[in-house]
């Protein structure tokens, strides 16, 4: 589980720092698309009925709510170091994003247990499991490509 809130912080740091890329131009972000988009894969994933991922995508939807915002306090404590911060502030900063971590986690057990109410532990273990790897095919969308044959450093 540690992985999918490290997976959304990623994706929402990765939108930050290629925000500022002066390389090719994407597509701006639609939020019903991306919606739509997790909707079918999960449901295919984890091989839900229409019924259940009626049931299912508004949970998600409130889970990933909550984790967003959690992802917005992580920035803005990244954003506020400067070339002034101490080692001891650093510690502070540290603290405090693994205490966003914990929380991210705290939601998820919540969401993971209310998604039981509509799933079965199986079904709620493959909604993870397609969850998971949804963020990592996201994120793969972000990495920039490779530079030639033998480049495999992505620095």
């Amino acid at each position: 589980m540690k992985r999918i809130s490290l997976i959304v912080l990623s994706i929402l740091m990765s939108v930050g720092a290629f925000a500022q890329n002066d390389g090719p131009q994407r597509r701006e972000f639609n939020p019903e698309e991306y919606w739509n988009t997790l909707e079918e894969f999960v449901s295919r994933e984890a091989g839900l009925t229409d019924a259940e991922t009626a049931g299912l995508i508004p949970l998600i939807k409130e889970m990933r709510g909550e984790q967003r915002k959690n992802g917005r306090k992580a920035m803005e404590i990244i954003r506020s170091v400067n070339d002034g911060t101490t080692d001891a502030e650093y510690g502070t900063k540290v603290k405090q994003l693994l205490e966003i971590d914990v929380q991210n986690k705290q939601i998820e057990e919540t969401y993971f247990k209310k998604f039981h109410d509509v799933l079965s532990w199986e079904k709620v273990f493959k909604v993870r499991h397609a969850l998971y790897n949804f963020d990592r095919e996201a994120l793969n969308k972000f990495r920039p490509p490779r530079r030639g044959p033998n480049d495999r450093n992505r620095h």
